[in-house]
């Protein structure tokens, strides 16, 4: 038996050294952060909302445009012209994009991912759009809740009675859910039926849906938990005030933003795993990253919370958004208006390399000058050092592959203004940075004697 074990020991010691060794990341949100502005042009954007599209960021103009921006290489391009001007806001979910001309009585439905127009119509009557996926749309009609089968021609369903404004729109394969301030509609794809049932507690917030259930803000402070298979309340926990914005599920656990400057981690049985008091009321709905959830704040801050390891990393100071940033790619987007500009900006990990020159009041030729190269979130990063005179001849260089801080030294040979120019090289980006220094020729500042006739 005890042989046994050994070799059962020695296997599992061998197949874990034969494992290759995991790749090295940079974590998603990792200080210092930094605000950059990936473009800027005149004009107006209809309702200020971006989306991802053509591998970047897009955004719909008041004249019909849909326009896409490579944030890699900075570029605006348009990759759609509708043929009537948009002045709402479009409605985005999932790929699908729906755009309304004036008084709705023009809409389009434009396919992100295959970059096509999917549907059109005119005099649709549709009122306030709810939602859409690939078989659906689900808008308001004289106050009734209305689905249109958009790629079959004329089937619509209405339902039977008008009903109260609408808070969220939500889709599965074989249902929609919409809900009410007091009722949770469901419509069964299938048979094309609607049901309702009225709600235990009123709802003041849009929802997060997991599996059966669906979390919402009661007008009660409750963050709610509905069944929707067994059509009663899983359980309800007591906030300090109104959740008014969408919960989220997000690695397993349940978070919410009520309106007393918290954000809670809750998880399926309804216990507070964990809260954190942020710095300012919320300015939009908690967004999602891949590892981070951002809070935009009233106080211009930009909050990026860790709920794996519990923990903040605040960034402020940030532009006032002029609509609802999107999460994109590592970095968060969002527009901002400057008189008749509008940007597009970045927050997201600053990347690069730094150059820390020695603090000297004054720069000797024939002494050492002393600095520091720093890559700042780089994998695995590879550089070279060149430092050049005035006329851009090279007079030093050095190459290293470290992430680390790395300490040089120089001796100038002769007075004058130098360069320094860094270039560090990554998976899949290189970065370059320079500084400038003067040296100084000890014998320029002795004194001169002059003799006159």
């Amino acid at each position: 038996m005890r042989v046994h074990v050994v070799l059962l020991l020695s296997g599992l010691a061998w197949c874990a050294a034969c494992q290759r060794p995991a790749p090295k990341l940079i974590p998603e949100i990792s200080p210092p952060l930094v605000q950059e502005e990936i473009a800027s042009w005149k004009g107006c954007v209809a309702g200020n909302t971006l989306f991802p599209v053509a591998g970047g960021v897009g955004w719909v103009d008041v004249t019909g445009r849909i326009m896409a921006c490579d944030v890699a290489k900075r570029s605006v391009a348009e990759i759609f012209r509708a043929s009537f001007a948009v002045e709402a806001a479009p409605f985005h979910q999932g790929d699908l994009l729906v755009l309304q001309g004036k008084s709705a009585d023009r809409l389009l439905v434009y396919d992100l991912a295959a970059r096509e127009v999917k549907f059109e119509a005119v005099h649709l009557g549709a009122q306030d759009i709810l939602g859409i996926d690939a078989d659906c749309l689900v808008y308001t009609e004289d106050g009734r809740l209305t689905v249109n089968f958009w790629r079959r021609a004329g089937v619509v369903f209405r339902s039977p009675a008008e009903a109260a404004p609408f808070l969220d729109c939500q889709f599965s394969a074989e249902r929609i859910l919409v809900l009410a301030p007091e009722f949770l509609h469901t419509f069964r794809k299938g048979s094309g039926r609607f049901e309702r049932e009225r709600l235990p507690l009123p709802a003041v917030s849009p929802f997060a849906s997991s599996g059966d259930h669906i979390y919402y803000g009661s007008s009660g402070r409750f963050l709610a938990k509905y069944s929707t298979r067994k059509k009663r309340l899983a359980w309800k926990v007591k906030l300090g005030k109104l959740l008014e914005r969408r919960p989220l599920v997000f690695a397993g656990t349940v978070v919410a933003g009520p309106e007393d400057n918290n954000v809670l981690l809750v998880n399926e049985r309804g216990s507070i795993l964990w809260w954190q008091a942020l710095g300012s009321t919320l300015r939009f709905d908690l967004l999602r990253m891949r590892e981070h959830l951002a809070a935009v704040l009233m106080n211009r801050d930009i909050t990026f919370i860790d709920p794996k390891r519990r923990c903040l990393t605040v960034f402020p100071g940030a532009k006032r958004p002029s609509g609802p940033p999107l999460a994109y790619g590592g970095g968060l987007y969002f527009l901002a208006s400057d008189g008749d500009a509008c940007r597009l900006q970045r927050v997201a990990n600053r990347c690069g390399i730094d150059i820390e020159l020695e603090p000297a009041p004054v720069r000797w030729a024939g002494r050492s000058v002393r600095f520091s190269l720093r890559p700042v979130n780089l994998v695995e990063p590879s550089w070279t050092c060149v430092i050049r005179d005035a006329a851009g001849q090279q007079v030093f260089f050095k190459s290293m592959a470290t992430a680390e801080k790395t300490s040089l030294a120089w001796v100038p040979p002769r007075a004058g203004k130098y360069v320094i120019e860094a270039r560090a090289r990554s998976r899949g980006r290189s970065d370059e940075n320079k500084a400038s220094l003067q040296v100084v020729d000890e014998r320029s500042l002795a004194p001169s004697f002059y003799l006159h006739f």
